[in-house]
């Protein structure tokens, strides 16, 4: 077995780095919902063009290492994208969603499989009577949603859990899933729960069977080319709080490509909210720890407010960016530090799972705070220096598409308002 020199691989990550061209960690224009990338809309994904470049770039100096880790795993990008790169994932999220996602975009089923249950489900769908005392009862159901679109998503999902087979289930959930929040009376360019207004929704008749059979049909193609790559590599997905990740046994992952959230969920991208209609009308677990559904972004990073703003972080970087906003705002101070505290609780457990000479690959936005710019990057840098991560190198990409804020107002004045981010840092760690 080839001996890997730490130093020599560090060097020869940053000379390869920078041996590339302009832009080319940017991706303007190109395809970011090939293979099964395009199963479902989810807020701030990471472009898989950025995760297989970093995993790419780590095998050409690592080529021995055969393990991939997301503690934050989304909609499931980097685990994808591992997959491809031959590599044994694992991934964890506390949203139920990003676990139904993530195991439907990492399974290959045989596409001959698919085609006679996509048949059967419509016409028993079709010829299912619903009326409405079948419908579902939970909060708001019909301001969310139209009767006639209540109806036929009742429809479609008694049939998907008496007609499909439990093994191809997945896939027909996560196209519920989308359909769902297509023919919902939500404004679906948003990243977070907005109705339409009442001009538009007076004129709003989705077709739920309609927008059901164009998502399958989409996702049918994502599988079928995720499905010449079969036999996969083997996918362990957890419903584990990043915090908490003491079920995994140290020293388990050889890389780790990760995309964390910019913030508390209440100020930034809201993945509860964002997935709430779908988990509505979806029977899918709570995390083991017993976190409800609609209780998903209290339980995340930042969730709870800290009551003061002292700490022992050892993050200049930090330090002085809460005393700036500090001074302008003492509550969003505290709703900063409650991030970071958090954050570093999962540093400390990331690395603990990390085998020595292990890669972190992170893709991080540095948001603004009161006009103040969070150096997320520099803070992690700095945080993991105590859990025995040096850094290998760090640059910056251009945002040309991800579904996030790329504004927002900072001081409540009309009209104030300042670019959150334009760009997002990617750097690497290495575990020592």
């Amino acid at each position: 077995m080839a001996v890997f020199s730490p130093a020599a691989v560090d060097h020869a990550i940053c000379q390869a780095i920078a041996q590339l061209p302009a832009g080319y960690w940017d991706f303007a224009g190109a395809d970011t919902k090939e293979w099964t990338h395009g199963y479902h809309t989810y807020p701030a994904m990471m472009i898989p063009q950025v995760a297989r470049r970093l995993i790419a770039l780590i095998q050409d100096q690592r080529p021995d290492i055969t393990t991939l880790f997301d503690p934050f795993m989304g909609s499931g990008t980097s685990l994808v994208e591992g997959l491809l790169a031959g590599l044994t994932v694992t991934g964890s999220d506390l949203n139920p969603l990003s676990r139904l996602l993530t195991r439907a975009k990492t399974t290959a089923w045989d596409p001959g499989t698919l085609q006679a249950p996509i048949a059967t489900v419509f016409a028993h769908a079709e010829a299912l009577r619903v009326s409405e005392s079948d419908w579902p009862t939970f909060a708001n159901l019909t301001f969310w949603f139209k009767p006639a679109v209540i109806t036929d998503l009742v429809r479609l999902q008694r049939t998907i859990e008496t007609v499909v087979p439990e093994d191809l289930q997945p896939f027909f959930w996560a196209a519920f899933s989308d359909t769902v929040r297509w023919v919902s009376n939500s404004r679906n360019a948003e990243f977070k729960l907005y109705r339409l207004d009442a001009a538009r929704l007076a004129t709003w008749n989705p077709d739920v069977f309609g927008t059901f059979g164009k998502v399958l049909t989409r996702n049918q193609k994502g599988n079928a080319r995720l499905a010449t790559r079969r036999p996969l590599p083997p996918v362990a997905l957890h419903a584990y709080n990043a915090m908490d990740l003491s079920a995994l046994p140290a020293s388990s992952f050889d890389l780790m490509v990760t995309s964390p959230p910019y913030g508390d969920s209440r100020t930034t991208v809201a993945y509860g909210q964002f997935s709430r209609l779908s988990l509505q009308w979806l029977n899918l677990p709570d995390a083991p720890d017993g976190t409800p559904s609609n209780k998903l972004d209290q339980a995340m990073l930042g969730g709870q407010a800290t009551k003061g703003l002292d700490h022992a972080l050892p993050s200049p970087t930090l330090t002085k960016a809460l005393n700036r906003i500090a001074n302008q705002d003492a509550d969003r101070a505290r709703d900063v530090l409650a991030f970071y505290n958090d954050l570093d609780v999962t540093l400390k457990e990331i690395a603990r799972v990390m085998r020595s000479g292990g890669y972190q690959c992170w893709v991080v936005g540095n948001r603004t705070v009161k006009k103040t710019q969070l150096m997320t990057d520099a803070i992690i840098t700095e945080l993991s220096a105590r859990y025995g991560l040096v850094p290998v190198t760090a640059f910056t990409r251009t945002i040309p598409n991800k579904r996030m804020p790329k504004e927002n107002s900072p001081t409540n004045e009309a009209g104030q308002k300042v670019t959150t981010m334009n760009g997002e840092q990617i750097f690497i760690l290495r575990k020592v």
